[in-house]
């Protein structure tokens, strides 16, 4: 397949480029004369911006329409062959890894747990998976244009390694970007793990069609991911949504929080599991084994239970009064539990005025992963057609 030379293009023939490819990608079979009603291109600039993309490997077609009488008109399609994206959700416990193609279709996807001696290991056993996967589904490497790795962790691009990692060893002192790229033979872009997830929501899960939500991943940490006027926000070192650090349940001028955060000491999984054993249950549960507690009718996981979600809800009040926020979604192994949600909704209007829906992830833990391709897909986009195509991470196809 051809590669696109974008830089030696017109900016007017690039331009039709980028609106026929967008018509394809969001809508999947045209006819020509459809998609020049849809792009509002004259017939002659379609035709031949049709015919390029055609002999180049991106369209091809697909059939004839029916029902129409006379000359039927010919259906084109997107070539999900021409152009694959690797996603990698690398959690501290289980390891997900797909290709997708540029419409967002998912060709193959595999998981198994993340090996526990981290650094190097990982980065071999991602390089193992993916090479499995290939054989597997007969995609082309070379047809792989990039991938991105959701990772809960900071990327130092100085030195490719992964900091605040606390859940994957090893990954601090090596330069895990520049050694997984070489052996993958692509580009790689590291990004964290509740921004994948936020994404995954806004594209296809519960926060379709909504401009203004936070996703807030509570587990062994927390964190919080923010999409406001349809746009996933950063800040300057990407720090938007360090929850963990809002001074919330503790006291913040303790220097023993400063590790993984004052409001994450008292509300993550090993908080939870350290005030379930102090308040009488028993010793070494997790919170698996908590909210089994809670169901039996435990008065200690009631306690720890509901002392989370006061705290949680006090993070929320915080959030909701900076950002405003329409819809507040919860995923994470803490945070999509019913009970964690349901205290949560009981307890903020009586710490806050501000009026928001709070739902459930429905990605469940395959948000990061899918948030991951579709970035991929923005990115990929980018690079071939001029545009990020914003589309298909963070706004739903019709």
């Amino acid at each position: 397949m051809a590669r696109r030379q974008e830089t030696n293009t017109p900016v007017a023939r690039q331009l039709s480029v980028q609106a026929v490819i967008d018509a394809f990608l969001e809508r999947g079979s045209i006819t020509r004369a459809r998609l020049a009603e849809i792009t509002g291109l004259s017939k002659q600039t379609m035709s031949e911006v049709v015919r390029d993309l055609v002999a180049e490997g991106w369209l091809r077609e697909s059939g004839q329409e029916t029902g129409s009488v006379g000359r039927r008109a010919v259906i084109y399609e997107f070539q999900e062959s021409a152009c694959y994206v690797l996603g990698v959700d690398l959690g501290g416990v289980t390891l997900r890894v797909a290709v997708a193609a540029l419409n967002g279709n998912v060709i193959v996807e595999d998981v198994e747990e993340t090996d526990r001696r981290g650094g190097i290991y990982v980065i071999d056993q991602i390089s193992t998976l993916v090479g499995r996967m290939f054989a597997r589904s007969g995609v082309n490497r070379r047809s792989v244009r990039m991938g991105v790795i959701a990772v809960s962790g900071i990327h130092q691009q100085s030195t490719g390694a992964i900091l605040a990692a606390s859940n994957i060893s090893g990954v601090a002192d090596i330069d895990f970007a520049g050694i997984l790229s070489e052996r993958l033979q692509l580009p790689l872009f590291i990004e964290n793990a509740v921004d994948m997830a936020t994404r995954g929501e806004r594209w296809r899960g519960g926060a379709r069609n909504v401009d203004n939500f936070v996703f807030i991943g509570h587990g062994a940490g927390i964190g919080m991911g923010a999409v406001i006027d349809g746009k996933l926000v950063k800040g300057r070192r990407g720090a938007i949504g360090e929850i963990a650090f809002l001074p919330i349940g503790a006291n913040p001028f303790d220097p023993r929080n400063f590790a993984v955060g004052t409001l994450e000491a008292e509300v993550g999984a090993a908080a939870m599991v350290r005030k379930f054993e102090g308040y009488g249950g028993a010793t070494g549960a997790s919170v698996r084994d908590i909210f089994a507690a809670l169901d039996e009718g435990s008065v200690a996981a009631d306690m720890v239970v509901e002392e989370t979600a006061r705290l949680v809800a006090l993070a929320v009040a915080s959030i909701a009064a900076i950002l405003d926020p329409e819809l507040l979604i919860m995923g994470g192994q803490i945070g999509v539990h019913p009970a964690m949600i349901e205290r949560v909704r009981r307890f903020l209007p009586r710490c806050s005025p501000i009026v928001m829906r709070i739902e459930s992830a429905t990605l469940g833990p395959r948000a990061q992963l899918i948030g991951a391709l579709g970035a991929g897909i923005e990115l990929t986009c980018g690079q071939l057609f001029g545009t990020p195509l914003a589309p298909y991470p963070l706004r739903p196809r019709p």
